[in-house]
């Protein structure tokens, strides 16, 4: 060994088969004492075998890199190679896409009942009705009466008056007496809730400037609202004053300067007429 730094050797005699000789056989025992050995030779075989399994792998990486690319490009091959025919037919499927017919049976519309609104509850005022004359009747007297034998019937609606002097009056119907019955005569004073169409006020806003705020409700810091009644003619012009609503103090500022108020006409069936309006006043202390 070359690399033994302590060297020994020791001749030694060893007899052998044949008498009489004897063979000196050399035996080199070597004494090692190599301060290289362990840890180094380990590092270094691990070495050797972390080299050999990186070019194995490398190896193997490469080998699949190389089979994927070369798949793909057999394939790609592959499609070049099928022919395509530009005549080849191709079938196009008309689908209907218009939707079913829908029934057109038109519905009668729901006749709406038409509620009137009554715009104004404070001008709703009963009318007198005016008494017509009645005919003139002559009574008889007692002892006429008396003398009268008669017999009166009645069948459905025929009434038959039979007497001693054989007087017959038949065929009275009641629903000719039901036309006698006098007519009322036309209303000349209609409520704002009663014509087709009310009267509006087009100077309201002029105769509230012209307002003149009453002085004691200047020093009592009084405020409110009077609501006034009037009477509209059919030219629009206010003929009368009704009720008064609201604090007393104002009530002669607003009857001062509620004649002044001018109006459209009322209309109804498409005649100018007589109307009851009610109109506000608002008091505020600026």
């Amino acid at each position: 060994l070359r690399n033994n730094q302590n060297l020994h050797k020791y001749n030694m005699k060893r007899p052998i088969n044949e008498p009489g000789k004897e063979e000196i056989m050399n035996d080199a025992i070597t004494l090692i004492n190599n301060d290289k050995y362990g840890a180094p030779e380990l590092k270094k075989m691990q070495q050797g075998y972390t080299l050999k399994g990186l070019i194995v792998a490398v190896t193997i990486h490469v080998a699949l890199i190389a089979a994927y690319m070369l798949l793909g490009y057999i394939n790609q091959s592959k499609a070049k190679e099928i022919p395509f025919n530009p005549k080849t037919p191709i079938i196009l499927t008309d689908v209907d896409f218009t939707p079913p017919p829908i029934d057109e049976t038109e519905i009668p519309p729901v006749k709406e009942e038409v509620i009137q609104k009554v715009k104004d509850l404070s001008s709703l005022q009963p009318e007198p009705v005016r008494k017509t004359d009645a005919d003139d009747v002559v009574l008889k007297t007692q002892d006429e009466l008396n003398n009268i034998n008669t017999n009166t019937s009645r069948t459905g609606d025929t009434i038959i008056i039979a007497s001693n002097n054989n007087v017959k009056i038949d065929d009275i119907k009641i629903d000719d007496r039901i036309k006698d019955v006098i007519k009322e005569a036309p209303k000349d004073v209609y409520g704002i809730s009663e014509v087709d169409v009310a009267p509006e006020c087009i100077n309201l806003t002029q105769v509230n400037s012209e307002m003149n705020y009453p002085e004691l409700a200047i020093e009592t810091g009084m405020q409110g609202k009077v609501t006034v009644k009037v009477l509209v003619g059919p030219d629009g012009n206010v003929i009368k004053l009704g009720s008064l609503s609201g604090p007393e103090v104002f009530h002669s500022e607003v009857k001062d300067k509620a004649g002044q108020l001018q109006f459209t006409p009322g209309l109804q069936s498409n005649k100018p007429v007589k109307v009851w309006v009610s109109v506000p006043f608002n008091f505020k202390l600026k």
